[in-house]
């Protein structure tokens, strides 16, 4: 492991100055690299956050505005304001920040944002099963880390899949938390492409596996929380696995993580100047209200951002929930949904990126929710 520091750091307390469209500049004060692959950026700033959130970065790139999602790994609400960077192939955003970087760089950034989180109780004692796949480790990090502080009694299993022992992301903070919590954390690493000597540990974790791992208890389905971090296809047989396995479905969370909202934004489709209006909108963002419309072949979020330019986007594919608001009047259909839950989706929230009207009414959303 690497690590370059900011000569003289601040002490962290100030705010950074707002930028245009809701950013604020970020100073970088440390960059490690854990792996040949991955940099955990640590910022001069202190912003309060919950365990699980991220930060959207902005940055312009050959004229380019590029944004990028990545998730904080400190414990909330008061640890270092530090993001985990898996470098993506061909990702214009992750290799800069990976490779380019160094402490006294400045970054654009939203406030942390994210639904990846819960209410800790301090009050008794909580167990979580986790699994995690390679940089989806980040937003598990914060969320073990801020547990194990909440209450002497909560306990914490990781599953943490990785293709090999040097891609494996924060590993010595993972076995100095170990070390440091004798009895309250388990982790088990598996590895797609490195054997070992247990079977159930190699290769890829498809959903008989999983059946396995809970059957030989090192996934457990009677913990009061599950936290999912990865790919949609290990997402979503391991909520099968723990459901099959007598888990409530209330109790597991899940983010993706891919490279939809790790690197690659998509463009706003192109929308031909005389296209007709098919639906009239109004718009609440940080307490003002903002009239719109929606134009054939356009989603809600680019007919908003024509009237206000600082709605909140990163990914644009229906991923890391950053677009979401309520819709409080009218109705949409979302051409994909990965970032809200069913239980969201039935209190009104919507991913405005993948939302188009589908009714004649207008449509009211809010983004202050």
């Amino acid at each position: 492991m690497s690590a370059t520091r900011a000569s003289s750091r601040s002490s962290g307390s100030r705010r950074s100055e707002m930028t245009v469209e809701g950013f604020q500049e970020l100073t970088i004060a440390q960059v490690d690299h854990d792996t040949d692959e991955s940099a955990i950026i640590t910022f001069t700033e202190r912003l309060p956050f919950r365990h699980g959130q991220h930060l959207v970065l902005r940055r312009e790139f050959d004229t380019e505005e590029v944004r990028r999602s990545y998730s904080l790994c400190s414990p909330a609400p008061d640890g270092d304001l530090r993001i985990g960077v898996k470098r993506v192939p061909d990702g214009t955003m992750s290799t800069w920040l990976t490779s380019q970087v160094r402490p006294g760089d400045q970054i654009e950034a939203m406030a942390p944002s994210g639904n990846f989180t819960h209410e800790i109780s301090e009050d008794h004692a909580e167990r979580h099963m986790m699994i995690a796949a390679g940089s989806g480790i980040t937003p598990i990090y914060s969320i073990m880390s801020t547990v194990l502080s909440a209450h002497p009694g909560s306990e914490v299993d990781l599953l943490y899949i990785n293709r090999s022992s040097n891609t494996t992301m924060l590993l010595d903070d993972l076995e100095d938390m170990r070390d440091g919590n004798l009895g309250r954390v388990r982790i088990t690493y598996a590895f797609t492409r490195e054997g070992g000597d247990a079977e159930l540990l190699s290769g890829r974790p498809d959903r008989h596996r999983l059946d396995r791992l809970i059957e030989a208890g090192l996934l457990r389905s009677d913990a009061d929380h599950a936290w999912l971090c990865g790919p949609i296809a290990l997402v979503d047989d391991a909520r099968a696995a723990l459901v099959g396995a007598g888990m409530d479905e209330s109790r597991i969370h899940r983010e993706l993580f891919t490279a939809a909202n790790t690197d690659r934004q998509r463009r706003a489709a192109p929308v031909a100047a005389d296209a007709a209006v098919i639906a009239d909108g109004r718009a609440t963002l940080h307490g003002r209200q903002s009239s719109f419309e929606v134009r054939e072949g356009e989603t809600v979020l680019d007919a908003v951002r024509r009237v206000r330019p600082d709605a909140p986007f990163s990914c644009r594919a229906g991923v890391c929930s950053t677009c979401q608001a309520r819709l409080t009047e009218g109705s949409v259909e979302m051409a994909a949904n990965y970032g809200l839950t069913d239980t969201e989706v039935e209190r009104g929230l919507v991913l405005t990126c993948q939302s188009r009207p589908t009714g004649n009414g207008p449509l009211v959303i809010d983004y202050d929710v």
